[in-house]
């Protein structure tokens, strides 16, 4: 069976590649039409500055062609895009904030944990970072 599909894959690639292309440029834009063409003149004629690339230049023309061509860039109707709803903020959405500043104790605290860790662990026979961490968390 398997040998069979590399033969079936080499044959049907052609018909994918070109079944594609169209629409690859069918859905090029005004903008990018103005800007291929002004880019392409540019480029005949060898007045590309020195250090300007395609990117670069597709960057500022786009947003020019938007700025002199409002309507085309809401699809002709003269819309601006519909402002955003702001969302409500959960008690679960916000960030924790810890009180950093206030370290009185937490040394001392630390260092009575980690002697009754020696005597916790033999007891329960915990071990390993996230047994630790837990009881660590509840004797702090």
């Amino acid at each position: 069976m398997h040998r069979y599909l590399l033969p079936a894959m080499i044959v049907s690639a052609p018909f994918m590649l070109a079944a594609s292309a169209p629409m690859a440029h069918a859905a090029k834009s005004p903008a990018m039409e103005s800007c291929s063409a002004e880019w392409k003149k540019m480029k005949d004629a060898g007045t590309i500055p020195a250090g300007q690339t395609w990117p670069k230049f597709w960057s500022q023309c786009s947003k020019d062609y938007a700025a002199a061509h409002p309507d085309q860039a809401t699809g002709g109707q003269g819309a601006t895009a519909p402002e955003p709803v702001p969302t409500k903020k959960t008690a679960a959405s916000k960030a924790a904030t810890v009180e950093e500043s206030n370290t009185a104790g937490s040394g001392a605290q630390k260092k009575q944990c980690d002697a009754k860790w020696g005597a916790y662990k033999s007891r329960t026979g915990a071990h390993g970072w996230h047994d630790y961490f837990q009881f660590m968390a509840n004797c702090m």
